[in-house]
């Protein structure tokens, strides 16, 4: 059998993410259905992220007493990768949450979610 290490696994999981995030955000109609797909795509990024920062082993990034510099260079997670998965995680709530309100008015104001007859009707 083979073995499949975590991160392998981890980038899978995010190109499967990524993949069915943009084909939701092209092929589907409705637009909460595009939502969902646009965080399916985010959340694939920021597992894509993740999987690149991961250390196998690794040690806190934390330069700790009794620890040589190359020592710590060597075994450390990068820390880079896990604070724009965070500045991402807080942009991509906020960018769903005016989506949502934008669909929401836009039913209020046509009475449906489908986008080809949105596109329809602003095109009279």
């Amino acid at each position: 059998m083979i073995e499949l290490s975590l991160q392998l696994l981890a980038f899978i999981a995010a190109a499967a993410l990524i993949i069915i995030g943009l084909a939701g955000l092209l092929l589907m109609d409705n637009l909460i259905k595009k939502i969902i797909a646009f965080t399916l795509l985010s959340d694939g990024v920021n597992l894509l992220l993740v999987a690149v920062g991961y250390v196998q082993g690794g040690i806190a990034a934390i330069l700790e007493p009794g620890h040589s510099a190359s020592e710590f260079a060597g075994e450390a997670i990068m820390v880079f990768p896990v604070g724009i998965v965070l500045t991402n995680i807080v942009i991509g709530v906020s960018t769903t949450a005016i989506l949502v309100a934008l669909v929401i008015m836009l039913y209020r104001r046509h009475g449906t979610l489908k986008a080809s007859k949105l596109l329809k009707e602003e095109r009279r």
